[in-house]
């Protein structure tokens, strides 16, 4: 009788209650794992488990410890285990469970999930999955299968391919992390490595959502019928293609005369392109502790914004980004209505993308003043001043989950380490908490207040 009361208390959680469980339960699964014995060469503390369980999972990548040293075989696998769980994507696993446990959605839930995965509604659930879990797959094997050619004549068949299979997933699940102690700093100048990496980061900052559109307009299209993107893959197309060449034009001229100092012309290009790319990933192939504080600023601004929607990627997303330009462009120009690619965009999506700016703005204000207070050392300390870049821009990167450093992790005290910790989290579940929770059927109030102005601005 108890258990079929908590089965059935466990059917009525709200797919993002339920999903958030499964995931604090998967890092705390990998925290335990981490700390067995035969999991670290030497052992870690509580703190560093769970920093790096979590790391691994919301596929931030800020890590506090060296994976490839630290960590055995054992170890290492668990990390790949959690990256790929994580990586799957939180909205899929939300709708796998609901399926799994036979959980009816709601008409609006159902809606909200088939416009996002299916904009032609010719898909079920099951078959929705189904393409996804293929998709993450595939696009895993191959670049496991690159990087194997790269990798295998310079190490060996056994490391080589272990190598290739563990950076194939964290490349596409854009964790950021490395078996190599420098990132991928070793390979700065090799194209290969650089054009495999690159291809597998774009894939997974487009989203799932996109991945099964193309796949789907693609096989329309070999088969005669004539159709087009839909409004959202569009958007993600633009905007990301914006930002990553932006990025990388902005990197090169910031940073030619600084890091990128005796370095080729054509390396310089390569380096430029690939930390553009590596804004939702968080890989490196240059010193990244060494930039500028502008780049670091430019940094800071492509993180905030992130990864498309239904992504491994965190941030606002670009397609709230993309909305909020189209806002600010239509109220420039006196419009009622907000207009992008010939199409409306409807006034509650307006609404939540200011929402989601609001939230995300508060979140890394506050947790940017409380680390500022915990980890910038005394006040009469030479580097009192300059921990306001690290650590401001160790926040965006562990609120989009991105893994770019600019030094303050690895200095991080039990308390920092324990807030950003939180911050990952909150990074990777906050698409599932606003893409789920506006599934609910909104309260309208029965009444309404006069109107009164306001001088703004």
């Amino acid at each position: 009788m108890g258990n079929s009361k908590r089965m059935n208390s466990l059917l009525e959680l709200h797919p993002s209650q339920l999903l958030s469980g499964v995931f604090a339960g998967f890092i705390l699964l990998g925290t335990i794992l981490l700390k067995l014995p035969f999991a670290t060469h030497d052992g870690i503390s509580v703190m560093d488990a769970l920093f790096t369980a979590t790391s691994a999972a919301c596929v931030t990548g800020l890590m506090v410890v060296d994976t490839g040293t630290t960590f055995t075989f054992f170890g290492q696998l668990v990390i790949l285990a959690l990256i790929q769980v994580g990586g799957l994507g939180i909205m899929t696993f939300s709708v796998f469970f609901s399926f799994v446990l036979g959980r009816a959605l709601s008409m609006r839930e159902s809606s909200i999930v088939f416009d996002s995965f299916d904009p032609f509604h010719q898909l079920s659930i099951k078959e929705l999955l189904t393409r996804v879990i293929k998709l993450t797959f595939v696009i895993e094997i191959v670049g496991f299968l690159f990087l194997a050619a790269r990798w295998i004549p310079e190490m060996g068949i056994e490391k080589g391919t272990y190598y290739a299979i563990f950076h194939a997933v964290s490349g596409f699940c854009n964790a950021g992390i490395c078996l190599f102690p420098d990132s991928l700093i070793s390979y700065s100048g090799d194209l290969t490595v650089n054009m495999v990496f690159g291809a597998l980061i774009v894939a997974g900052s487009l989203g799932f959502v996109t991945l099964v559109e193309v796949s789907m307009v693609s096989v329309r299209k070999m088969a005669g019928k004539r159709i087009g993107f839909s409004l959202q893959t569009r958007m993600i197309f633009t905007v990301s293609t914006a930002l990553i060449l932006t990025g990388a034009l902005l990197t090169f001229f910031i940073e030619e005369s600084n890091v990128f100092v005796g370095m080729s012309f054509v390396d310089k290009l390569m380096a430029s392109l690939f930390h553009s790319v590596s804004r939702t990933a968080g890989f490196i192939t240059v010193d990244f502790h060494e930039f500028s504080n502008g780049s670091l600023f430019l940094y800071i601004m492509l993180m905030f914004v992130g990864a498309a929607p239904g992504s491994v990627g965190g941030g606002i997303k670009v397609t709230t980004f993309g909305v909020l330009i189209a806002m600010g462009i239509s109220r420039l120009y006196s419009r009622e209505k907000v207009f992008a690619f010939n199409r409306t965009i409807p006034e509650e999506i307006t609404s939540r993308s200011i929402s989601i700016l609001f939230v995300s703005v508060q979140i890394i204000v506050l947790f940017t003043f409380i680390l500022l207070l915990t980890e910038s050392g005394p006040t009469d300390s030479d580097s009192h001043r300059d921990k306001f870049m690290q650590i401001m821009f160790e926040v965006v990167s562990a609120f989009g989950t991105v893994g770019l450093s600019a030094g303050a992790t690895s200095e991080l005290t039990e308390i920092g380490k324990g807030l950003i910790t939180l911050l990952m989290l909150i990074g990777r579940l906050g698409p599932l908490t606003v893409t789920m929770a506006v599934a609910r059927k909104a309260s309208k109030g029965i009444y309404h207040y006069s109107e009164e102005n306001v001088m703004v601005g």
